[in-house]
């Protein structure tokens, strides 16, 4: 095992040792389990330890530090990178493992740190990446591409974030091209889109790429990728979830926060920054190194101290359902049909057992449900002929003993989740989700 951590939690699974114990830190116990912005301000209240931010409370924001132990450092030849400008980050400064291989807990957990993500979030994706693309006997997972391993393989496990197309990786990302059409290659920013990014502020007064800006950029990437690739798909989890979430971590995890930007600021240098762009100041040229993504110097994270000053799932609900006002579009799963501009939809509530639909997701309460029960419904089929009969066991328990505890135990259950709906389109591939 790959610490002491990570050995307890893979016993707490097997039942050796309360789950309660080890699999969560101790935090998560604080939180209600409705998640809404407004029960979570509510029960804060009741605890006194709402901590909004003033205008006058500058020391709550933290400078991370990106000198010494943290200071930034190319990734080597056989460190890993993948499509995830935040984690590269995160790998480059040492906050996670430098060969870019992090377990399961210290994702979430170093996330949560440095960015500020709530734990009620940073936690399922870093199980879903664990489960869906890592190694369940250390627990852990690739930031990047595999870690090679005969075990993996006969596992059916270990690709990591970069060879997870369809269940993590996703089409139609913020600056990242879709797989069919750059051979593979989801880890690099391709630099038109970049350039259309930093277009949307060419001309404010005071750039700051905000979630409306990002509303935008949404539009513009998803009808890119339905007119230019005709295999794009977007799916339940990788389209509905992961790729729109993508576009709303732009100004909710890159924003450098003061007194005088309490809901961060994300500029020009910041995006370059975090995005691996360089921009020649003479000719005005941008180049991208892939897998060189720093944290910006002066840069500082989110308010911390309450649940409501996170950015957690509730906040990630209310987020989405705004940019779903915006564009109803982005709620629609689908793909195109073998050729470009051929989008079709399916009924979200053909693929839920009438459970879920498109409406329900307008509510951001429903939409955190809609999340934590997908996820309890998809991934249980997704992990079937790739993990061995006892590994699979452990995989489900950790599943569960892991996502229940964070949300509202009356969310209504998927019983009958209809992957077979989405095998009607060609970019899906195998068990997409």
């Amino acid at each position: 095992m790959r610490s002491v951590a990570t050995f307890l939690l893979f016993l707490s699974v097997l039942g050796i040792f309360p789950e309660s114990t080890v699999c969560l830190p101790n935090f998560l116990s604080r939180a209600p389990a409705l998640r809404s912005e407004s029960s979570f301000r509510s029960w804060l209240r009741r605890r006194q330890d709402d901590n909004n931010t003033t205008a006058g409370d500058a020391g709550t924001y933290r400078r991370i530090e990106v000198t010494g132990a943290h200071a930034w450092k190319a990734p080597g030849p056989n460190d890993k990178r993948g499509p995830c400008p935040a984690l590269n980050s995160l790998a480059n400064h040492g906050y996670l493992p430098r060969n870019g291989v992090v377990g399961l807990l210290s994702a979430a957990t170093v996330t949560n740190e440095i960015f500020g993500i709530g734990i009620d979030l940073s936690l399922p994706l870093s199980l879903y990446a664990t489960l869906l693309s890592g190694n369940i006997l250390t627990l852990s997972w690739s930031i990047g591409g595999p870690t090679g391993g005969t075990l993996l393989g006969l596992l059916g496990t270990g690709k990591g974030l970069s060879g997870s197309h369809n269940k993590y990786e996703t089409d139609a990302s913020v600056t990242h091209g879709d797989s069919y059409l750059f051979n593979g290659d989801v880890n690099s920013v391709q630099l038109p889109k970049f350039k259309k990014l930093l277009s949307l502020q060419a001309n404010a007064a005071v750039p700051n790429w905000t979630l409306d800006v990002m509303n935008i950029h949404r539009n513009y990437t998803l009808q890119d990728s339905i007119s230019t690739n005709p295999y794009f798909f977007f799916g339940p989890v990788s389209g509905l979830l992961v790729s729109n979430a993508g576009h709303c971590f732009v100004p909710g995890m890159m924003g450098n926060h003061s007194a005088q930007w309490p809901n961060g600021r994300v500029t020009k240098e910041i995006l370059q920054s975090f995005f691996a762009v360089h921009e020649d100041t003479s000719t005005g040229t941008l180049t991208h190194t892939r897998g060189h993504e720093r944290i910006p110097h002066n840069w500082h994270r989110r308010a911390a101290g309450g649940v409501v000053s996170e950015y957690g799932n509730a906040r990630f609900a209310v987020d989405l359902v705004r940019m779903a006002a915006y564009n109803p579009a982005i709620l629609k799963v689908g793909g195109n049909m073998g050729t470009v501009n051929s989008f079709a939809g399916v009924d979200l509530g053909g693929i839920t057992g009438g459970i879920y639909n498109s409406f329900d997701l307008l509510d951001p309460d429903m939409l955190v449900c809609f999340i934590f029960r997908t996820l309890l419904a998809v991934v249980p089929d997704l992990l079937q002929g790739g993990l061995l009969g006892a590994l699979l066991n452990v995989a489900l328990k950790l599943l569960t003993t892991t996502l229940l505890p964070l949300f509202n135990p009356k969310c209504p259950g998927i019983q009958n989740w209809n992957g077979e709906m989405l095998e009607k389109f060609p970019g899906a591939g195998s068990k997409a989700v």
